[in-house]
């Protein structure tokens, strides 16, 4: 449990021990470097370990530096490779340079760590010359000047010499233990025959009559003596693959397995959660074909390839482990496409002067019918007190200019007056109808206005696809101190967290 803590630790390394410096320079090796570094980066915080490790070499190869090596170390104890991850920290740790005291402690204890991981196989053979394959990948070539350093766990080691036939055994070794193994070739007069196997499912066992030779994917061919052989790919959770072939004196042969998932073998499954960063996205296991991507899927525990894609983004890919009979999640962020981004980028800015437009027009309408109606409704009781005199003025028998009682009224009064009242009717019912309108016309801004706000805090961030999707993953980390690595070699920064 310590272990695998301490593993997770070092990812997480991996992923702030530098960054790069885009200093200006004529050198195109060094600005070669500098993108590659970055984007060995992006891979490793993408889960893409295998890719990050193949750029930190090219990274290395244009320009060795120390903080390159080091974080190889540190990739390679994460894939599983300690003897590599060792060599590479014990180069670093020969010349520090650039490192810093929180970095050497690290690459020490990574070192530790990996040394623990490692035993030894002493091969005695009855030949003096030969390759010597360990898993199927070239070792070390006869005569050994001692023995072969090798992770711990199970092991198929090859001894391959001209004139013989090759052969191979089964191996367990444990931390820091040596094993020997004797190797009696038998001679023949054939050139040997070379089988390559291509399968799409990782982690797989090839099986060559009836012997383990590796896993998938197989990086070499398999040597083997001319004649038919059987080939089988076996992995929990699918049905074996089998395949014959036959090879002639010095041939090159090539199968295609394909494993298919055995529905069967619930007991061999787990759950992969994949949390994508857009939907209505599709994803590819092993090579299969795309599927609308699920909240979770059932498979084979063990190593699997995840492709997943979505339109106007760049594919993405990830190693995966899937636990048996638990569950790994998975975060995908989706890097836009260069013309997504833009489109993006434009419907956000839209999006923005809508919202500013219509909170302003909103807020000119509001602010506008407040004032008319608070205007209106000042005129009000003036127009009000106008037509209650007119009203009195109507009075009976109160001898007022418009009191139809008394005699001899004048014709051409009378139309007066009610000219008047009417007048004074139609004036307060225009300033009372003005006032409402007024007010509705504030209500209805006040509305436009907190649409136009809803707007602006719910638009699209025309900023959100700025970062790539490792700095993105990075702001969750606080407290980061970013330093220049001096040196011969100044390419890089240093990034260093707190958490």
């Amino acid at each position: 449990m310590m272990r695998r803590a301490l593993l997770a630790l070092y990812a997480l390394l991996i992923a702030l021990s530098a960054r790069p410096l885009r200093a200006a320079s004529p050198d195109p090796k060094r600005a070669e470097a500098a993108e590659r570094f970055e984007r060995a980066i992006r891979l490793v915080n993408a889960g893409d370990l295998s890719g990050g490790l193949a750029e930190f070499q090219r990274t290395y190869a244009l320009v060795p530096s120390v903080v390159v090596l080091y974080n190889v170390g540190l990739v390679y104890g994460e894939l599983q490779r300690p003897v590599d991850a060792v060599r590479a920290l014990e180069r670093a740790l020969k010349d520090p340079g650039a490192l810093e005291p929180a970095e050497l402690e690290r690459a020490r204890a990574a070192l530790r760590q990996q040394a623990e991981r490692i035993g030894r196989v002493e091969l005695l053979a009855n030949v003096q010359a030969g390759v010597v394959e360990i898993d199927n990948i070239e070792a070390a070539a006869l005569p050994l000047t001692g023995p072969l350093e090798v992770a711990v766990g199970a092991h198929t080691v090859a001894l391959i010499s001209p004139g013989f036939a090759p052969l191979r055994r089964e191996l367990v070794i444990a931390g820091g233990q040596t094993v020997q193994a004797s190797f009696e070739l038998v001679p023949i007069q054939a050139s040997l025959a070379h089988l390559a196997v291509d399968c799409t499912v990782p982690a797989a066992d090839v099986v060559v009559d009836g012997q383990r030779v590796g896993k998938t994917p197989l990086v070499a061919t398999v040597t083997v003596t001319p004649g038919s052989h059987k080939v089988e790919v076996l992995r929990a959770g699918y049905r074996p693959s089998a395949q014959s072939i036959e090879l002639q004196e010095g041939a090159t042969g090539r199968l295609t397995m394909t494993p298919v998932l055995d529905p069967s073998a619930l007991n061999d499954q787990g759950t992969l959660s994949i949390q994508a960063s857009e939907t209505q996205a599709v994803v590819s296991v092993d090579g299969e074909s795309p599927r609308l991507l699920s909240e979770s899927l059932r498979i084979p525990y063990g190593a699997h390839r995840i492709r997943l894609e979505r339109g106007g983004f760049l594919p993405a890919e990830r190693d995966v482990d899937v636990p048996l009979a638990k569950t790994r999640t998975l975060s995908v962020v989706f890097e836009p496409t260069p013309e997504t981004r833009a489109n993006y980028v434009a419907s956000a800015g839209r999006q923005r002067t809508v919202a500013w437009v219509t909170t302003g027009v909103g807020a000119a309408l509001a602010v506008g019918g407040t004032v008319f109606a608070l205007v209106q409704q000042g005129k009000l009781p003036a127009a009000q007190q106008h037509l209650a005199a007119v009203n009195d003025s109507f009075e009976r028998f109160s001898e007022r200019a418009c009191d139809f009682a008394m005699p001899h009224v004048d014709p051409a009064a009378e139309s007066n007056c009610i000219a008047e009242l009417e007048a004074a009717e139609a004036n307060v019912h225009d300033i009372e109808l003005a006032r409402t309108i007024g007010w509705v016309t504030a209500g209805a801004g006040a509305l436009v206005t907190a649409t136009g706000v809803v707007l602006l805090l719910t638009r699209d961030d025309p900023h959100k696809y700025d970062e790539k999707p490792n700095e993105r993953r990075l702001s969750a980390y606080s407290k980061l101190r970013i330093t220049p690595a001096l040196g011969p070699q100044a390419l890089f920064l240093s990034a260093t967290g707190v958490f």
